[in-house]
Parts: C-alpha cells; sequence; structure tokens
C-alpha cells in the first residue's frame, strides 16, 4: 500500500486520531500546569557548604584520630542526624537567628520558601564525603532559601555536632574544647562556607519528559486505531478502491443523489 493511500486512511478517520490525541492532550496540560505551579517541581536551587569532621585530641595518636574522623564523617552522611527533627529544627531556628545577615545578602523579605518546617529541611539535605570532609547540600525551591538553610548546617554543625554524633574517646567527655590529654571531643569546622545557589533540576522534572512521552503514545494508539478502524470498515470509499477490489476499470460514476429539497446545479 502505498504512502497515498495510508495518508487517505488516518485523513477519513483523522477524528479518531483527534480524539484521542485530544483527551490526553487535555490531561498532559493538566498535569504540566500543575508543575509549572509547584516550587521546585521543574527548577531547583542547591547550595553546598563543606565541613571537616575530627577530634579536637587524641590520647592514641594521629592514626586514631584520622580513623575516627572518617568513622565520625561516614556517620554524619549515613546516619539519620541530616534528616533527625531535632538536628532540622536547630537549622531553622539559625535562619531566624540570621535573618538580618540574609536580608544583607537578598535584601528585605528574602523569598526562603518553607524554611519553618523542619520536615522539609531534612528532605533537602544530603551529604557526601571525602575521608573526613563532608560536603552537605541544600536542594531548596528558592536561591535564597538553599543559600541560607547550607549556611545554618555550617553553623550548627560545628556548635552542636558532638551532640549529634555522640561520640567521645573517653567517658563524659563534654562537647567543648579540654586540655585534659586523656580526653578526645567531636569537633567540626567550615572548610568552605555556603555556596551561591546554583539551578538544578526539580524533583519532577523527570516526569515533563513522561508527559511528552505519553503525547507521543497518544498519537500513535489515534494513528493505530484509525487503521483498525477502517480494517474493519468493509464499505467501498471512492473509485479508487473498487477498482482496487473489483481488479476492473471504471469507465465512470454515478454522482450522490442531491438532498431532498435542494436542486442540483
Amino acid at each position: 500500500m502505498e504512502l497515498r493511500a495510508y495518508w487517505k486512511i488516518i485523513w477519513r478517520r483523522i477524528w479518531l486520531v483527534a480524539l484521542v490525541v485530544g483527551v490526553v492532550a487535555l490531561y498532559v496540560g493538566y498535569q504540566y500546569y500543575h508543575l509549572r505551579k509547584t516550587p521546585g517541581a521543574l527548577t531547583a536551587y542547591r547550595s553546598d557548604v563543606t565541613i571537616q569532621i575530627g577530634l579536637q585530641s587524641s590520647p592514641n595518636g594521629v592514626s586514631d584520630n584520622i580513623g575516627a574522623s572518617e568513622s565520625l564523617a561516614d556517620a554524619l552522611v549515613t546516619g539519620p542526624i541530616l534528616s533527625s527533627n531535632e538536628f532540622d529544627t536547630e537549622v531553622s531556628h539559625q535562619i531566624a537567628a540570621d535573618m538580618t545577615q540574609i536580608e544583607q545578602r537578598y535584601g528585605p523579605n528574602p523569598n526562603l520558601g518553607d524554611w519553618q518546617n523542619a520536615g522539609a529541611i531534612g528532605g533537602a539535605l544530603s551529604a557526601d564525603r571525602a575521608h573526613s570532609l563532608v560536603i552537605i547540600s541544600a536542594t531548596w525551591t528558592t536561591p535564597a532559601g538553599a543559600w541560607a538553610i547550607a549556611d545554618a548546617v555550617g553553623k550548627v554543625s560545628t556548635a552542636k555536632i558532638c551532640t549529634y554524633l555522640g561520640y567521645v574517646v573517653a567517658k563524659e567527655a563534654p562537647c567543648a574544647t579540654t586540655t585534659a590529654g586523656s580526653q578526645s571531643v567531636v569537633s567540626a569546622r567550615i572548610i568552605s562556607d555556603a555556596t551561591d545557589a546554583a539551578t538544578v533540576p526539580g524533583s519532577s522534572v523527570s516526569k515533563q519528559t513522561t508527559l511528552i512521552v505519553l503525547l507521543l503514545v497518544a498519537l500513535i494508539v489515534g494513528i493505530a486505531l484509525a487503521f483498525l478502524a477502517d480494517y474493519l470498515d468493509d464499505r467501498i470509499h471512492g473509485k479508487d478502491e473498487a477498482q482496487q477490489l473489483l481488479q476492473l476499470p471504471v469507465y465512470g460514476e454515478v454522482p450522490r443523489a442531491p438532498t431532498v429539497g435542494r436542486t442540483s446545479s
């Protein structure tokens, strides 16, 4: 069958193709509209802060200090600390305390998103490590919010990391610098301050591709249904089909009868 014949079939059933594509297009448009309206769905912002975990003193020497520091960094990255309600609440309080600094950086009334929601902050944090260096990333719906969270995470970590890791070499060691050579205390220091927020793909950016694929699938399904409907239709449409079916030449055509009440010109 020639391409022209294929096109005739599709054009004859174009209403069916349009119906399928139209229904799916309405659904895709509705979903895309909500994606555009949802903060962080298609576009998000990420800021990173780098801290170093270590022991303020080690009675067992340098090698023990390095090994313990790497274990502590691994505990921070893989453990539940960053997603814990206590830690994320401290981060939220730190943001409130730093509001003046944030306004100096981003102007009055900066858009920080839902920064008072500890659960949202916990979901926005991720971490990776290299030895005792821990890179904590804050992915947020606004650039100001991403920077504020990353900056607050660095400050909370340096001030209270011992509280959350709960690791000391000697029993009852305080979470502060000590002059006792037999005690080692967990410490954290900021190696790199929170970076300017960079644009990253949002949490639902893959759904945008899925919607496009869904439209293409709808077009294919519509065309397939058009061919199926034509296959099930045993009527003859036009002289070309009659000639092909009967294998006889066509010498003339009888015009369609005029509609009642109208005369043919």
